[in-house]
């Protein structure tokens, strides 16, 4: 049997070399079917990684919540963050947005900033992508000076980045340590985040931390905070739209900190994963749909290709079998060769879909900010549907055809 698969491939090579012109005109309907098939798993794999990422650097990481208090003060900060963590949160941050802070910059006061006070743990939360320095690390919250990081906008418009003051009734000097591409979420032009630190406790919290008679630190007050919170994209509070069960499981123990209801909590899913996620799924449906009738109509050029050969070969299918060819041999060599030409297809494809990519990657980024780890490729997974779908086609093009050729009779074959 494995001789006669052999010699089987042989013949179909062999017969493919022997019709070039044959071999093109099956070619043509498959090189479009594949190659709209691989430009749309590309097209659907750069498009899944950009909205990750985009999302990501916008709104947060899968599955991000905002955590917010209004019109109230929370009396026991600690507590009320023990609580967060005790109610799902993997990653808790302090994400509160400071009002009747200024900043300058040299002799220049910038109007309109937006300063955040945040913890380190925002970067874990929340994709940061940095254009100068870095991100806050656990280290500078031991600077005696406050620590920035300001977005693009305000650190194109400083007189000196290197001599940085906030302050309210007085400034402050300041270390900015990082710059960061501006987001969806820079609700302002000019966004700084400003790292919350015993350094910053005054600007924060609106007066030093005192401590009590026996030394232990006083529970800090805080008025209307922010938090941004990264829970697991499993928890069922993932899928709570209307951020229910967090406030139920936060509110549980509010007399720790407050003893808040529910009218003063607001919780809300910041990240828009699973509607991007959604959104690409339907689109990659309908255009591997347009793929797939467009393959199909490939199959059927192959199909009937292949029956026209099969016709025109009978004298060569019969002085094979003459020879001492078996029934599997042909079988093999008729199928095998609907199968090479269909490969020879899907790698030409291939090679056009590589082109046109290349292109893209060189073109697209002079229009389009891309993450750094969002490269245009085309990926392994594209490679194997688009070759997988050629040979399957080959495959499927190629029984009826090897079938009718078996059904020939070598006598009426060797007399034409």
């Amino acid at each position: 049997m494995l001789r006669s698969l052999v010699a089987g491939i042989l013949l179909a090579f062999a017969g493919s070399r022997a019709n070039i012109a044959r071999t093109i005109l099956s070619c043509a309907g498959i090189v479009v079917g594949v190659g709209s098939l691989i430009a749309v798993v590309t097209a659907g794999d750069f498009g899944q990684r950009f909205a990750t990422a985009y999302s990501e650097a916008n709104a947060g990481r899968a599955a991000t919540l905002m955590v917010g208090m209004w019109d109230t003060d929370v009396t026991d900060v600690a507590a009320f963050e023990e609580d967060l963590v005790r109610a799902g949160g993997v990653d808790v941050s302090l994400n509160t947005m400071l009002h009747g802070v200024s900043v300058r910059s040299g002799d220049q006061t910038i109007p309109d900033v937006e300063i955040r006070a945040v913890d380190a743990t925002l970067g874990d939360i929340r994709r940061m992508t940095m254009t100068q320095g870095r991100w806050f690390t656990d280290a500078d919250s031991e600077s005696l000076a406050p620590v920035l990081v300001v977005n693009e906008s305000l650190a194109g418009d400083m007189e000196d980045i290197t001599r940085v003051q906030i302050g309210t009734d007085h400034w402050m000097d300041v270390r900015v340590v990082g710059v960061s591409s501006s987001s969806a979420l820079d609700s302002g032009w000019y966004t700084a985040y400003l790292l919350r630190a015993p350094a910053t406790e005054e600007l924060i919290y609106g007066e030093a931390v005192e401590t009590s008679q026996d030394g232990a630190a006083a529970p800090v007050t805080i008025k209307d905070p922010e938090y941004s919170v990264r829970i697991d994209p499993a928890d069922p509070a993932a899928t709570d739209p209307w951020g229910e069960v967090f406030t139920e499981r936060i509110l549980s123990a509010s007399e720790r900190w407050g003893g808040q209801d529910q009218e003063s909590v607001m919780v809300y899913r910041a990240d828009y994963a699973e509607e991007v996620n959604r959104v690409i799924g339907y689109l990659s449906v309908g255009l591997i749909g347009i793929a797939a009738i467009t393959l199909t109509t490939g199959l059927l050029g192959v199909l009937n290709v292949g029956l026209v050969t099969v016709r025109e070969r009978r004298r060569e299918l019969a002085t094979y079998r003459a020879l001492g060819a078996t029934r599997f041999t042909l079988f093999v060599a008729v199928v095998m060769e609907a199968v090479v030409v269909s490969l020879v297809a899907g790698v030409i494809a291939l090679l056009g879909c590589w082109a046109v990519v290349a292109a893209g990657a060189a073109i697209v980024p002079s229009f389009i900010d891309l993450p750094p780890d969002v490269p245009i490729a085309i990926p392994p997974t594209a490679v194997l549907v688009g070759l997988g779908s050629a040979a399957g086609v080959g495959l499927l093009a190629g029984v009826i055809p090897a079938l009718r050729a078996l059904r020939s009779s070598v006598v009426a074959g060797l007399r034409e």
